[in-house]
């Protein structure tokens, strides 16, 4: 089994059991996978700021279960009645209920995105499964579990906005701190070493250097990315460019290790499915396969999504993590793989952004003058100012927005049969004949366009109404394709990790 998942599985007046892998600390009162921004012995992750991770801890006849303090992965509930299951695995949920994807419903990937966009806000999102039932997603809560197997959704308390940039990086700071000292306890049964992940741009700059401070003596970085030119409206050209950080790592006293997603496809096997959730041309997650050596016991901090909160625009004064300008699912998909290779994704960016406009009064301040390059939306001034008093050059940094994509938006040639194989195979063929057998590749630049739209423009109630009204959705390169199958098929080739575990009935 990987060695962080577990599964619980409840049934009214009866003793609630978990299976999890060697990975979870277990106590008499409580499980976890991950670290905290709190003591690791007193056990409260559930009341913590900044849980990197997830677990169920006892508070007196209620078992409390909680989720990640980031909405990039997510606790998973499937109800029957009489017994409520909760897995912070989709796959091993299913496979402990005898359940499995329906087949017949191409549209999982939309399902999420539709969550994404919306936010954290209950309800939950439900997913259909091959049994009829149906699979709930709560991210960024904790789940209350009574003794007759009921559940209620809390709401994790905010604590104060931060009203200056000083405070503002004292939180990202502390918080770091004190996760990384969770995260080394003694004692533990798997303690965690930081390591930091950097790239030339804005996010993963500013969070290399917050990891620096907090001890962090490891990074990692990919040497090439995909430089972009033209605009997204008229067209876009794509080139391979340098986007190696192992300066700024150097600078920051780390040692390096570099990996080329152009390796990727070279990797035995099927490199790709367990990165299922992620769309084929988001491949920033699948591209860490290749530092599975190095991220197994770490702590891996990452810049993910720090321009939705360190723009410059009004978009990021976004609230409920409602990723109104999301196209393709980026970090969503790290799940499966940090579960069985065993570590803790930290994205330092989240930290407190449930306080979106003041992080964005922030951007906007006077104090943030000097940081600001006037360059429209590729201009972030909070990570500039903590990279360069820092003491990385600024001309290091956040000059030219690069993509992961590398042109590499397609399986490798062998995954590529075994997902036709499958399309032939198990997709019901009424379904099949009515989608897109193209590759995205060939649908990409009319996505292009509407992804620059949701990404500049959706933030804004009549832009985000016009675009429903003229389901503009049908521009996306995922529409009514084919691809909309590597999720179930991804799903197929790692189901075998939870083989044996079914507890139906």
């Amino acid at each position: 089994m990987p060695p962080l998942a577990w599964c619980a599985d409840a049934r009214p007046g009866a003793a609630v059991r978990v299976r999890h892998g060697p990975g979870v600390e277990t106590r008499r009162d409580g499980f976890v996978e991950g670290a905290w921004d709190g003591d690791f012995d007193a056990f409260d992750f559930d009341r913590a700021g900044a849980l990197a991770g997830s677990g169920a801890r006892l508070r007196g006849a209620t078992l409390v279960f909680a989720a990640p303090f980031h909405p990039l992965e997510r606790l998973f509930v499937l109800r029957r009645p009489g017994r409520t299951r909760i897995s912070n695995s989709l796959v091993f949920l299913l496979a402990a209920a005898g359940d499995a994807l329906d087949l017949s419903h191409p549209g999982y990937f939309f399902d999420l995105l539709a969550q994404v966009r919306r936010g954290i806000a209950p309800p939950a999102a439900q997913w259909r499964t091959a049994a009829g039932n149906s699979v709930e997603l709560f991210p960024c809560c904790n789940l209350e579990l009574r003794a007759d197997a009921t559940l209620r959704h809390v709401a994790r308390p905010l604590g104060p906005p931060p009203a200056c940039y000083a405070e503002y990086v004292e939180l990202l700071l502390g918080t770091t701190r004190r996760l990384a000292a969770n995260a080394g306890t003694r004692g533990r049964i798997a303690t965690y070493r930081l390591v930091a992940a950097c790239s030339r741009g804005y996010d993963s700059t500013a969070t290399a250097v917050i990891a620096s401070r907090a001890g962090c003596r490891e990074g990692v970085t990919f040497v090439r990315g995909a430089g972009r030119s033209g605009h997204p409206l008229t067209g876009v050209t794509e080139r391979v460019d340098d986007d190696s950080g192992a300066e700024t790592l150097r600078v920051l006293g780390m040692q390096v290790a570099e990996f080329d997603r152009a390796a990727l496809p070279l990797l035995p096997g099927h490199p790709r499915a367990e990165f299922f959730i992620n769309s084929p041309a988001a491949i920033t997650d699948a591209a860490t396969r290749l530092m599975e050596g190095t991220l197994r016991g770490s702590v891996y901090v990452s810049g993910r999504h720090g321009e939705r909160y360190w723009g410059p625009t009004r978009r990021c004064s976004r609230a409920g993590f409602a990723e109104v300008d999301d196209c393709h699912l980026h970090g969503q998909a790290l799940g499966e793989f940090r579960l069985r290779v065993g570590f803790v994704h930290y994205p330092v960016a989240y930290v407190g952004a449930l306080h979106g406009p003041a992080i964005f009064r922030i951007t906007q301040a006077a104090e943030m003058r000097h940081w600001r390059l006037g360059t429209g939306y590729y201009d972030r001034p909070i990570p500039r100012r903590i990279a360069e008093e820092a003491g990385v050059p600024r001309e290091w940094f956040g000059q030219r927005k690069f993509g992961a994509g590398m042109g590499a938006r397609e399986l490798s040639e062998d995954s590529e049969r075994d997902f036709q194989d499958f399309l032939r195979s198990e997709v019901p063929a009424a379904v099949r004949r009515r989608l897109d057998p193209r590759p995205v590749s060939e649908r990409v630049g009319a996505h292009r366009r509407l992804a620059y739209v949701h990404a500049i423009y959706a933030h804004l109630p009549l832009v985000a109404a016009t675009l429903d009204l003229l389901r503009a959705e049908r521009l996306h390169m995922m529409w009514d394709s084919t691809s909309l199958y590597h999720f179930h098929w991804g799903y197929a080739k790692i189901r075998h990790r939870y083989a044996g575990l079914s507890g139906a009935g």
